[in-house]
């Protein structure tokens, strides 16, 4: 997970100047919790992108086939189900073909990963041990308790609706 900024409340809030002289793009960061960028020197290739290259959208597309899965009509089915896979799916090809042909992906990048979640580790392009080493294990163990949470659905979790 990316360090927290505890000093970004008090500057999102408004609490707090950030002093116009530093660049747009440090007075923004500043104001933002997560830094997104720490891990920058790790190069192109690391944590997720080992699984796919878009990982925000298959995991919308997740979203979408839960929604699909729970749906009891054919209107839930379409509207909470495919038009989420179908949409995100889309997207994700789209924006593939945007950044390929603007440049934007780097050969090395789309040789050793892929868009498909989990095809460049099945096919050896990737190796698991890499990217076990590279799990952080409290997220891991966050996931598996909140999937767990929603498979066994205690008694108390069917208030939360």
């Amino acid at each position: 997970a990316p360090p927290i900024n505890f000093s970004a409340a008090p500057i999102a809030l408004g609490l707090s100047e950030v002093s116009m002289d530093l660049p747009a793009e440090v007075r923004g960061a500043m104001g933002c919790p997560f830094d997104m960028n720490a891990y920058k020197d790790r190069g192109e290739i690391f944590g997720i992108t080992r699984v796919t290259r878009r990982p925000e959208m298959f995991g919308l597309m997740g979203l979408g086939l839960g929604g699909a899965l729970l749906s009891t009509t054919a209107t839930q089915l379409c509207f909470y189900g495919v038009g989420p896979l179908v949409s995100f799916s889309l997207l994700a090809m789209h924006v593939e073909r945007t950044k390929r042909r603007d440049g934007e992906l780097s050969p090395t990048l789309e040789e050793n990963t892929s868009l498909t979640p989990f095809l460049a580790l099945l096919d050896g392009r990737q190796s698991w041990s890499d990217l076990a080493a590279e799990l952080d294990p409290v997220n891991a163990r966050t996931a598996v308790g909140i999937a767990a949470l929603a498979a066994l659905r205690p008694p108390w979790l069917t208030l939360v609706r």
